[in-house]
C-alpha cells in the first residue's frame, strides 16, 4: 500500500479538522423513530419527545456553521446555517445520540456546550430556539 498521509505531508495535528461533539444518554420511554416510516409520521414521533438537551455554540468570533447529530445508526446535519454564541435545544428521544456542530468554513474552530438536559416545559427556556 501507498502511504498517502507520509507521501502528501499530512502528518500533524495541522492537517486535520477537529469537530466539536457533545454525548447525551437517551431516555428509554420515548417512542422510537425506528418504528416508523420517513416524512411526516416520523417527524410526529420526534416532536413527541418531551426532553432537551440544552446547548451553546461559541467561537472567538461570530462564526457560521451547521448543527448535526450521530449515533449508531445514522449521521445527519441541518442544511441551514446558524451562528455562534448562540443557545438552542434539540429533542433527546430513546437511544443515546452525539449532537456536533460543523463550521460552514472548514478551518473555523467552534466549540459546542452541553448546558443541561430538560424538558421542554422548563420555565428558565421559555425563548429558548427549539431544533
Amino acid at each position: 500500500m501507498r502511504n498517502y498521509k507520509v507521501e502528501k505531508n499530512l502528518v500533524g495535528s495541522e492537517n486535520w479538522l477537529n469537530t466539536s461533539f457533545v454525548s447525551v444518554k437517551g431516555v428509554p420511554d420515548q417512542k422510537s423513530v425506528s418504528e416508523t416510516k420517513e416524512g411526516s409520521e416520523r417527524e410526529e414521533v420526534i416532536q413527541s419527545w418531551n426532553n432537551i438537551a440544552v446547548m451553546r455554540v461559541t467561537s472567538e468570533n461570530p462564526t457560521k456553521f451547521f448543527i448535526g447529530f450521530f449515533n449508531n445508526k445514522t449521521s445527519q446535519y441541518l442544511k441551514h446555517e446558524l451562528t455562534t454564541d448562540l443557545e438552542f435545544g434539540m429533542r433527546i428521544g430513546p437511544d443515546d445520540i452525539n449532537f456536533m456542530v460543523l463550521p460552514v468554513n472548514a478551518g473555523d474552530k467552534v466549540s459546542l456546550e452541553l448546558i443541561e438536559q430538560t424538558t421542554e416545559a422548563d420555565p428558565k427556556y421559555t425563548d429558548l430556539i427549539l431544533i
